[in-house]
């Protein structure tokens, strides 16, 4: 063999490997695609986008707006409630206030009708299965994903989405955009909403709110209060055993291991008014208040040792071509004396 061709069999191996190496450090830096961070003052948040590798890939929730740490001073307001190893594809394992729409029935969910179609707004088209009603908590075969748009500023990211359930006729499809905005005093969630098929719908929006301060576990050092007098219903798993309503408030005992409580806060009067709740931590000074501009609907609470969740929903109703525009602001304060 000639010196040539070595020369030539060593260049193309080196350029192979260079090749190769490139795209492995391409690889890497994709699967550890940094966190959107937002910060003004005190304030800081991290969130992941859709399509990141540690961004949530599951079919209940949204998955724009995926928070996943906030800092005040020097105090964390949430953390990752599940166990083990993260797994972006299984249905909840979420963090910090995170929203679903469609919990009790989705756009397009034609019950009895295995293999239909179907919209869950923020994440996509998905199948539906030989079942007999939606199952909120079942993950769902996606059918089309649909694309996100993402914008940048420097306290805020917004994602915009848009999708039919079924393109060829658009009887049912939404326009969907949700803004993340960080304030000195906390932040705020910013949604708008638009039927773009040519049927009426209506759905349910609610966030789910997990948060920890300070991987405190749930129990006496948190008090949730809400502006009405509450009236637990629907009471399931272990709240009677784990929480002490007191007119507008619930205090905890302590709960043991991984018990987790239910119930639905009725005693509202499904106004804007009755929309908000504050959820104090007595150790750190840490009150973190939620205010909503929409109607209370109802109200769930849940939460277990990890985390603890109350859930304001926002009932959705649209003509076609018609928008609806809602916001959550949050305010976090911390009582030095404490």
């Amino acid at each position: 063999m000639g010196d040539s061709m070595v020369l030539r069999r060593i260049l193309i191996a080196c350029l192979f490997v260079g090749a190769w190496n490139v795209g492995l450090a391409l690889a890497q830096k994709q699967e550890s695609t940094p966190l959107v961070h937002l910060k003004k003052g005190d304030v800081q948040l991290w969130l992941s986008t859709p399509g990141d590798a540690v961004n949530y890939r599951g079919t209940r929730f949204d998955h724009s707006g995926m928070i996943q740490k906030i800092q005040v001073s020097d105090h964390q307001l949430c953390e990752r409630w599940h166990t083990g190893t993260p797994n972006p594809d299984a249905n909840d394992d979420v963090t910090g206030p995170c929203e679903e729409f469609g919990n009790s029935k989705p756009l397009g969910y034609l019950p009895n009708r295995p293999g239909s179609h179907f919209l869950k707004i923020g994440v996509g088209v998905l199948k539906q299965p030989d079942e007999k009603e939606y199952r909120f908590w079942e993950k769902y075969e996606i059918v089309q994903p649909g694309t996100w748009t993402t914008h940048r500023d420097s306290s805020s990211i917004a994602y915009r989405q848009q999708l039919f359930a079924d393109p060829e006729n658009k009887a049912v499809g939404y326009a969907y955009e949700k803004r993340v905005r960080v304030t000195e005093t906390g932040f705020r969630i910013e949604h708008s909403l638009k039927n773009i098929g040519t049927q009426p719908w209506k759905t349910d929006h609610y966030n789910h709110n997990f948060f920890l301060v300070d991987s405190d576990k749930v129990g006496p050092n948190y008090e949730l209060q809400v502006p009405f007098p509450i009236e637990a219903i629907q009471r399931k798993a272990n709240f009677d055993e784990t929480a002490i309503v007191t007119g507008k408030t619930i205090r905890f005992r302590e709960l043991v291991g991984s018990r987790s409580f239910f119930a639905e806060l009725s005693g509202h009067k499904n106004q804007v008014a009755d929309h908000q709740f504050q959820l104090r931590h007595a150790p750190s000074g840490v009150t973190i208040a939620c205010q909503g501009d929409s109607p209370l609907s109802k109200m769930n609470f849940w939460g277990m040792g990890s985390t603890i969740c109350p859930e304001p929903y926002t009932q959705i109703q649209l003509r076609p071509d018609e928008t609806f525009e809602w916001n959550l602001a949050y305010t976090v304060s911390i009582d030095a004396k404490r």
